[in-house]
């Protein structure tokens, strides 16, 4: 970071945190400006969105995914 450039204008910002909803996915306060991330930050950043993609396309009642919870539904029995 240059010298005359403050902690309050570093473009990073660390990984990004989103939030599954009912059919969708959700971050919060993303910044207008370009991010700047590490490679671990946005290895972080894709895994969660991966990961909050997934739940929600996950019904919200009723059964889980097989294989999520229940091992033996998984397997046939």
């Amino acid at each position: 970071m240059p010298k005359d450039e403050t902690a309050a204008d570093d473009p990073r910002q660390g990984p990004l945190n989103p939030v599954a909803g009912d059919g969708l996915v959700v971050v919060e306060n993303p910044p207008k400006a370009p991010m700047h991330m590490t490679p671990d930050e946005a290895d972080i950043s894709g895994i969660r969105m991966l990961d909050a993609a997934d739940r929600s396309r996950e019904p919200r009642a009723g059964r889980a995914k097989p294989g999520r919870d229940d091992p033996g539904e998984a397997s046939g029995q």
